[in-house]
């Protein structure tokens, strides 16, 4: 899993995949942007509802574009 710190500059130069990759933010854990081989790209959040023990989810936020980050 590619981790990096996500910037506008760094989301633009990401390279179009052959298959669905998650890019993970350095400074936030469990924020990511998934680049999809369309060149999609979307925010992710990975969150637990039941604690420690409980199954890992990921929800998508937005698309890249209309929302961006501001750093």
């Amino acid at each position: 899993m590619p981790r990096l710190k996500l910037t506008k500059n760094a989301i633009d130069s990401l390279p179009t995949p052959a298959s669905d990759t998650v890019y993970w933010d350095t400074a936030y854990p469990g924020f990511g942007v998934k680049v999809t081989p369309t060149g999609r790209k979307v925010f992710v959040v990975l969150y637990r509802t039941g604690g420690a023990g409980s199954k890992l989810r990921k929800y998508t936020i937005g698309v890249y574009g209309p929302m961006s980050p501001s750093i």
